[in-house]
């Protein structure tokens, strides 16, 4: 009997290092032959995210998480309306 090496592909949340599969009932990883074919499972998984730049990310609901998730978000837009005039807060002040 002959030994080869065999290279395989496991996904691992960028946040926490959970590996995908590990989380469910009967504890194994899933093993994948290519990065493509990991990345697939992953994707069709809803419990897990795969970002536009390859991070992969389990979604546990911790603080950890909820950051790693609010960081992919683009900045809230400013509000800026034209012609609106300040509004006094105090009624004692006047402008």
């Amino acid at each position: 009997m002959s030994i080869k090496a065999v290279t395989c592909h496991v996904a691992v949340c960028d946040v926490c290092g959970t590996t995908y599969g590990s989380d469910r009932d009967d504890e194994r990883a899933v093993y994948s032959a290519t990065r493509e074919t990991a990345v697939g499972l992953v994707y069709a998984d809803p419990e897990w995210l795969v970002t536009t730049d390859g991070r992969v990310m389990c979604l546990l609901a911790d603080p950890h998480h909820q950051a790693a998730l609010d960081a992919l978000m683009p900045p809230a837009p400013a509000a800026v309306c034209d012609g609106q005039l300040p509004i006094a807060l105090d009624p004692g002040q006047a402008d």
